[in-house]
């Protein structure tokens, strides 16, 4: 319903525009066209009227003086100084207009023109009338020709109603192809949208809105719509998975805290001190797994919220490197190649990338770790190297995956839960770099992390 209210008030707007502007177009042009034909029929009159004048006046001038009229004209007379006509359309070489024609509103209403001189205008009987001061027999007369305006007024009449008959027309037409071709347009996007409420309701992100093809508006909107519900289907699809994810690493510290302490009340409280070491472990273990899953959450919902300021990222690996020589012990080989490098960023959270990074090396190494630190241009690079096991190379995406494990040599009896490599992932995207994976010259894994140089 309010999806038919809203294509309609769209329709209803496209329609009213469409005819407000040809109806504007519509009037100016007829405005125009009225005014145009009204300036050509007279231009056709005066022209019709200086033709007959100078005919006429030629026919005066010459040696034997003739008064002959073009028929093409409705009124002729030759006017006297006492202001009587001398010669008109009475005379047996004219068949015009009667020669007692009032002339009084028209062009003669005010003084004669002088020889030379020309008068127009229009007569309340619906005649153009052109008058000329000229010299005849000696004495200053006026010679007046006319034509009725009648064709011309018709024409501007038929003119009127034409436009009249057609602009709204037009109109119409114009209103129903507008109506048309908005419904037509707005289809897909009906379509769409009901696709989109159905998906709503039924929850199921898998569907997609069908996408009309043709490269125009409605079709890129449909593909980004078809994308966004993809990255939906995927963000839903990881929050169960990390949810089941989380669940299921709880869930053994769990079971194993809850048999102790039910062990404990059947003994009356009494623990070994294996129990108690054991239940610590487990403990710390949920406690650090649930600070992990409170820094990806927050990492997910709006950053870690950094504090910016100058870190040696050298001091940061050194100081790593000296933890891992007192954690791995004899068996491990720790080393560094360290180049001063300064990055902006926040330090807790550089320690915590280095240290996760260092401990997924020490824990996977047979018996050697590499931590190094070098500027690359505009980038600082951060690397830690192991001679373990290594990472496959098509694996190698998903290894920054929470809860990812890639073999049983590195699964929960080896420490950790999977969301190690993630947190790196991480405070690399929150500092504006990268991180990666590649094999280490020694056969191992080789983390590799890019910042941006302070």
């Amino acid at each position: 319903m309010a999806g038919a209210a809203v294509r309609g008030g769209v329709r209803r707007r496209l329609v009213l525009l469409s005819v407000l502007v040809t109806g504007i177009a519509l009037a100016a042009g007829s405005v125009g066209g009225v005014l145009a034909l009204n300036e050509a029929l007279n231009r056709s009159s005066h022209t019709a009227l200086a033709s007959a004048a100078a005919q006429i006046e030629d026919g005066l001038g010459a040696p034997e003086p003739k008064w002959k009229p073009p028929r093409k004209v409705d009124l002729a007379q030759l006017i006297g100084p006492g202001g009587r006509p001398v010669r008109g359309c009475g005379s047996p070489a004219s068949d015009c207009a009667d020669p007692a024609a009032d002339l009084s509103a028209g062009p003669l209403a005010g003084p004669p023109p002088a020889p030379g001189e020309t008068v127009e205008g229009r007569t309340p009987g619906g005649l153009f009338v052109l008058a000329r001061g000229v010299r005849f027999d000696g004495a200053d007369h006026v010679l007046v020709v006319g034509v009725s305006s009648r064709p011309a007024d018709a024409a501007l009449r038929t003119a009127a109603l034409l436009i009249a008959v057609a602009v709204p027309l037009i109109l119409l037409l114009v209103a129903a192809a507008a109506h048309a071709l908005a419904g037509r347009t707005l289809a897909p996007v009906e379509r769409i949208r009901e696709r989109v409420a159905s998906i709503g309701e039924g929850g199921d992100l898998t569907r997609r809105v069908p996408e009309p093809g043709g490269g125009d508006e409605i079709s890129r909107l449909a593909t980004t719509m078809n994308a966004m519900l993809a990255r939906l289907e995927a963000a839903q699809r990881n929050q169960r998975r990390f949810v089941a994810d989380a669940g299921h690493e709880l869930r053994s510290p769990l079971t194993t805290v809850t048999g102790i302490l039910e062990l404990a009340r059947r003994d009356g409280g009494r623990l070994d001190p294996g129990a108690l070491r054991t239940a610590d472990e487990e403990l710390g273990r949920i406690r650090v797994l649930v600070d992990d899953l409170l820094l990806l959450a927050r990492t997910d919902e709006s950053g870690l919220g950094l504090r910016r300021e100058e870190v040696d990222l050298d001091d940061v690996l050194d100081g790593e490197r000296l933890r891992l020589r007192a954690a791995a012990g004899p068996d491990v080989e720790v080393s560094a190649v360290l180049e001063p490098v300064k990055v902006a960023g926040d330090r807790d959270a550089l320690v915590r990338l280095a240290r996760n990074l260092a401990d997924n090396a020490v824990r996977h190494a047979r018996r050697r770790v590499v931590l190094t630190v070098r500027a690359e241009g505009e980038e600082a690079v951060a690397e830690v190297a192991d001679d373990g096991p290594g990472v496959p190379e098509e694996e190698r995406a998903r290894v920054f995956e929470r809860f990812v494990r890639l073999d049983s040599a590195r699964g929960r009896e080896s420490g950790g839960a999977g969301l190690g490599l993630a947190i790196v992932a991480g405070i690399a995207r929150e500092h504006g770099g990268s991180a990666e994976v590649t094999g280490a010259p020694e056969g191992g894994a080789l983390f590799r992390v890019r910042l941006p140089r302070a």
